[in-house]
């Protein structure tokens, strides 16, 4: 057989990080730890919801987002304003308890901040993030990816289902401080159409309650509107970025990402997330090519290092450049 050249040991590094990937998702939106949950604002399990992340810039939590990968979480747009400095920001993966940090809790650095191209600053369309970590993450019990949604299924999150939103954010409208622990809080997925005209109700009229001008479309089909007419129960400040996820079949999709509301809690004011299914392939083609950009390579596991290896054996005799060659497109996991 002939001996491998550079260009094949990356394509060979490439195929493996893309079978990690895959098989991380195998693994997603299970949970190790299960509670039984009721309807109503309440503190989580720990490990209960163990793809929430919190993001901060200068120690302090701005941000929830979503684990999806072992290098990878998705949050909102809005989560960073002006210049995207990485440095500026740490991702704290199984956090719980905000002045507390577990054992278990991993801070990582960003090596990246990807923003959607269509986010225009005013918390409406393309409020996505894409936040890559500067070092895979190693699963555990409180640190698990969730599932992204099978675009497939034109509509894998109907109104009427219940989903869960998470995070850390003020627990009423005005509050002085962000929640010590974990939130969680069940919401019914609305439809488009009757939230846009909810968030209509009251135009023109003399109350303290925002509003929307008339023949202004506000919710669009790549938003998704959850909560409660009545108001009462809602995501609020702080929860920007987090999940809303929902379970198939056992499993947990994220459906949304927490983006805007008026006030929280307000009748006719549901929360209104950024709609996963229509970033799919912006988060997935962000994914791939960042992945081969980074090192000029990609970071292998010991054991698909170790496959490697064989398989250059496999393919002819192993030289010593090909070592040097192996070595500089990835570093082993801790």
């Amino acid at each position: 057989m002939p001996n491998l050249c550079c260009s094949q040991i990356v394509l060979l590094l490439l195929l493996l990080r893309g079978a990690e990937n895959a098989s991380a998702q195998k693994a997603c939106g299970r949970p190790k730890v299960h509670s039984l949950r009721i309807v109503g604002g309440q503190k989580a399990d720990e490990g209960e919801w163990p793809w929430q992340v919190s993001i901060r810039e200068n120690r302090l939590h701005v941000c929830g987002g979503s684990l999806i990968s072992p290098q990878w979480v998705v949050t909102a747009a809005h989560c960073f304003e002006g210049p995207l400095n990485p440095s500026a920001y740490r991702v704290h993966l199984g956090e719980y308890e905000l002045p507390k940090p577990a054992h278990s809790m991993v801070s990582s650095a960003i090596r990246e901040i990807i923003v959607h191209p269509h986010y225009a600053g005013d918390g409406l369309s393309g409020d996505i993030a894409l936040v890559q970590l500067v070092e895979p993450v190693n699963f555990s019990r409180t640190i698990l990816p969730i599932c992204l949604p099978n675009t497939s299924d034109p509509e894998p999150f109907p109104a009427g289902m219940s989903c869960w939103v998470t995070g850390w954010g003020n627990l009423y409208p005005d509050a002085p401080f962000l929640t010590r622990t974990l939130q969680e809080l069940e919401v019914p997925i609305l439809d488009v159409d009757k939230c846009d005209k909810m968030y209509h109700n009251d135009s023109d009229t003399d109350t303290e309650t925002e509003t929307v001008p008339k023949g202004y479309r506000l919710i669009y089909n790549d938003m998704i509107c959850a909560g409660y007419p009545e108001g009462k129960k809602d995501s609020c400040q702080g929860d920007s970025g987090g999940p809303l996820a929902c379970k198939q079949n056992d499993t947990w999709f994220l459906a949304g990402v927490v983006s805007f509301g008026f006030s929280c809690s307000e009748p006719n004011r549901p929360g209104v997330y950024t709609r996963v299914t229509s970033y799919m392939d912006w988060i997935q083609n962000n994914m791939v090519k960042h992945a081969e950009a980074s090192n000029n390579g990609v970071r292998l596991s010991s054991t698909s290092f170790a496959i490697l290896l064989v398989l250059l054996f496999l393919f002819g005799p192993f030289h010593t450049w090909a070592l040097e060659e192996l070595l500089f497109h990835s570093r082993l996991e801790a």
